[in-house]
């Protein structure tokens, strides 16, 4: 998904190293800095909540439905973030086509299967909050398994077809993820905070279950607003702004890329702050 035109002399001059985008470097440099600083802060981040999970697990406390998808979405981060560095030396030293084409296929963890999951985590918090009795009578967690394994198959799918066409991660098809994504994430959470709000209107107090969705909401809200409209933004319109394939590609498409690998650092975080750990990290 990054630059296609790798070649694999290390002495040769930049416009041909990094090949069509050897002249557009800072905008380079700046996407290597930022992806590989948010793979530095958000990896022990992702940790840190598995960690979390397998405490509260090991402690007594049953697994909810919505950390089903907790899981498989930190996993998702974790594998992805871990691999940025690599990537990114490869593309900048290494240059090695088969690596090359690999960070590409997880690149979907971060562009297809993080939407996804998220899309799932709102749609149980919606569950929760507005039919309470049915989600608490039904807490299986197999339909929530059989989701997240969707959810990968559909992953590993969209993974598949960026080593194939490379350049299709960058094409409008990339938004097709987004457009089943967002929708449900949208009307969830909006749904659901008009909701809690009209509570606090009332003088009540929430339930501790809503309080908990509150807090999944206002993340998801947060990853909503800056790591998937962007994306969405420049597939939709970045030609429009842009009209050179080889331009679009290394000023937009790959320098893009740095706003969902930040969602892959914030969301952790968000996570850990709601739990009070960032906290105790500062002090």
């Amino acid at each position: 998904m990054l630059s296609q035109n790798l070649t694999f002399n290390s002495s040769e001059p930049l416009e041909n190293k990094w090949g069509h985008c050897g002249h557009v470097t800072p905008g380079i440099i700046v996407w290597a800095f930022f992806s590989a600083l948010f793979s530095l802060v958000g990896f022990p981040a992702c940790a840190a909540v598995l960690w979390e999970l397998f405490q509260r697990h090991r402690a007594g406390t049953s697994i909810t439905p919505n950390d089903v998808f907790m899981i498989n979405l930190t996993v998702m981060d974790l594998v992805f973030l871990f691999f940025v560095p690599l990537g990114l030396t490869n593309f900048l030293l290494w240059r090695i086509m088969s690596f090359h084409s690999f960070i590409s296929f997880l690149y979907a963890l971060n562009l297809a299967g993080r939407p996804l999951l998220t899309a799932c985590i709102c749609l149980d918090c919606y569950m929760a909050v507005f039919h309470p009795i049915a989600y608490s009578t039904k807490k299986s967690l197999t339909p929530r398994v059989l989701m997240a394994a969707a959810v990968w198959t559909a992953t590993m799918v969209q993974g598949s077809m960026s080593i194939v066409d490379k350049d299709l991660i960058h094409s409008a098809w990339a938004t097709f993820v987004y457009i089943i994504a967002l929708p449900i994430i949208v009307i969830c959470d909006a749904s659901i905070l008009w909701t809690l709000k009209k509570s606090y209107r009332r003088g009540g107090d929430l339930h501790p279950r809503k309080k908990k969705a509150l807090q999944i909401i206002t993340n998801s809200m947060v990853m909503t607003i800056t790591s998937y409209f962007p994306p969405v933004l420049l597939y939709v319109f970045g030609h429009l702004i842009v009209r050179d394939d080889n331009e679009y590609e290394c000023v937009l498409a790959i320098p893009i890329l740095i706003i969902p690998t930040a969602g892959s650092a914030i969301m952790p975080l968000l996570y850990l702050g709601n739990l009070g750990r960032l906290n105790n990290l500062c002090c």
